[in-house]
């Protein structure tokens, strides 16, 4: 499979006209949610507004609407999904069927840690993340990615084998993108990817 190239390599801004092409609305609108605040701008010195491509990303996610591939920096080649999970037989089936299946590129992390360096370099589209790591928990690594810049607008999507509802609680609590419960159904797992980031299954 063909290794996705990105011409996304730093903070990008997009003038209102350009949001409002990517997420298919009017420019009136992009306007309406600027001045209501539901869409974070910049100004420029000469008073033109800019929103930044994580802000879009992050508001379309929010309000459901499809991303496209210029948006996210794509050129060619499958979305990419980042598996962050000690369980090493499990993250290669689950790696293995959504390549195959879902034709996307997928990467393992073995452990909470390994994870930052990974998001860093990979720059995932969804992230499928084990709550139980005896290094550093999924619920610490997903506020990390929280209160990061750069990546606050990834899907993380919760994944354990230890359901219950303190756990549930927490998962509501941390705002996670989705939950799934081991012994994973790949059919489940997959459907729920594809409708995370609005791809049509094939």
């Amino acid at each position: 499979m063909a290794r996705r190239k990105s011409n996304v390599d730093g903070p990008v801004y997009y003038t209102t006209y350009q949001v409002a092409k990517f997420l298919g609305v009017s420019l009136p609108t992009v306007v309406n949610w600027v001045n209501s605040g539901l869409l974070s701008a910049h100004r420029t010195p000469g008073g033109h507004r800019r929103i930044a491509r994580n802000d879009i990303i992050a508001f379309a996610r929010q309000q459901n609407y499809p991303l496209s591939r210029e948006l996210l920096g794509e050129e060619d080649g499958a979305q990419r999904i980042l598996i962050v999970d000690d369980e090493e037989d499990f993250a290669e089936m689950v790696r293995d069927y959504l390549s195959l299946k879902g034709g996307f590129e997928v990467e393992v992390a073995d452990s909470g840690f390994s994870a930052g360096y990974t998001v860093a370099r990979f720059k995932p589209h969804l992230i499928l993340m084990d709550l139980m790591m005896p290094d550093m928990d999924g619920f610490e690594v997903h506020r990390t990615l929280r209160d990061d810049e750069d990546t606050k607008h990834i899907p993380v999507l919760a994944c354990t084998a230890y359901r219950d509802p303190v756990v549930d609680a927490r998962v509501s609590e941390e705002r996670f993108d989705g939950f799934i419960e081991k012994p994973v159904k790949l059919t489940h797992l997959l459907g729920l990817i594809q409708d995370k980031l609005g791809v049509t299954a094939g």
